[in-house]
């Protein structure tokens, strides 16, 4: 029996207990879990920094209050609450304040980080410190935080208080620190190796999302995510990594422009194929329908025998959904680039204890 995992709100977690019984478990239920890293990552708790080791099976390092995450010649993403991922560049440090999701707190001492925000939920709050100013999320976002230069905004929005002043700083404009938290436009168009990094891991994210979404609608029913209506982190085996499955039956689109797909939602268009599908079809060349049966989890036909005449999928022209895609394009700035990094382990699905 495959395994899964799944990393969600405290509010859930009396409600997913339940499902141990079917090989599933909750693995976490605070944030900082270090899911991916490349090249060089240390996790230092006083003046000993520790490698982050790469293992198998979905086993993750979880930061603990006080403890730092710090990159040398390498990058690293962390999961903070469901639907917010926080990515470190190189030669950069974070410091775990609280790994409570009701008040998840980090402080940005040295480096990079850039935090992308599907959605925060309104029981939970994410804040990171960065010099003399607090950055919290409500919204979408993308928001490239520097320790020297100052806050800027990509994606959607940020609040963010310096001296006691409170303001919103929105897509298109940053703070700079050297001229005094001054507020000012940039091309938001343009990024950097760790904004064209951060596109390829929710790129990654987003295509496991499909089916991850599914699986956890055959193990469990959509209805358990529906009548939460909170989302969660999900271990996907096959794929070797963690997901986001947003709750309730939602869609969420990241500020990549990938689209995170809940259970329920995924349901609908896997019904949508179901009644668009005659259980025997005559939509393909040659044999006879014995050979060929319609496999309504997966949306494609099955066949005894691969040199069987070729097959027309099954038109959803009288339906009302449509196949959701693994992600969407993102803009032509978010493009890929060339860099690439050492990588660690290879899959997002290890690491250390």
């Amino acid at each position: 029996m495959r395994t899964t995992k799944i990393v969600t709100y405290v509010t859930l977690t009396a409600a997913l207990g339940a499902f141990s019984v079917v090989g599933q478990s909750v693995i976490s239920a605070k944030a900082g879990v270090v899911h991916y890293t490349e090249g060089d990552v240390t996790v230092v708790v006083g003046k000993v920094a520790t490698p982050v080791e790469m293992k198998t099976g979905g086993r993750y390092t979880e930061l603990k209050d006080g403890q730092e995450l710090a990159t040398g010649e390498g990058r690293a993403e962390i999961l903070l609450n469901p639907g917010v991922f926080l990515r470190l560049g190189e030669n950069s440090t974070i410091k775990m304040i609280s790994t409570r999701l009701s008040d998840t707190r980090l402080e940005l001492t040295r480096g990079v980080a850039l935090v992308e925000v599907a959605e925060v939920s309104k029981d939970n709050a994410v804040t990171m410190i960065v010099k003399d100013a607090a950055v919290s999320f409500s919204k979408m976002g993308l928001v490239r935080m520097d320790a020297d230069g100052g806050i800027r905004v990509y994606k959607g929005e940020a609040q963010v208080m310096v001296g006691g002043t409170p303001q919103t700083l929105k897509e298109g404009r940053e703070m700079q620190f050297a001229a005094g938290n001054v507020i000012a436009r940039f091309d938001a168009k343009v990024g950097d190796p760790l904004y064209r990094w951060a596109n390829r891991r929710a790129e990654y994210l987003a295509m496991a999302n499909i089916a991850s979404a599914n699986m956890a609608r055959q193990s469990y029913g959509s209805s358990t995510y529906s009548a939460s209506g909170a989302g969660s982190w999900y271990y996907n085996s096959f794929y070797g990594m963690m997901t986001y499955l947003p709750g309730g039956n939602g869609m969420y689109r990241s500020p990549f422009g990938y689209f995170y797909y809940s259970p329920g939602r995924v349901q609908n268009y896997y019904q949508s194929y179901i009644q668009a599908s005659p259980a025997q079809s005559a939509g393909y060349n040659g044999g006879g329908s014995s050979n060929r049966t319609w496999n309504a989890d997966n949306g494609y036909y099955n066949t005894s025998s691969r040199s069987a005449g070729a097959v027309s999928m099954p038109s959803s022209s009288g339906s009302s959904g449509s196949a959701p895609a693994a992600s969407a394009p993102a803009d032509s700035s978010a493009g890929r680039g060339a860099d690439t990094g050492s990588s660690r382990g290879g899959g997002s699905g290890s690491s250390g204890k």
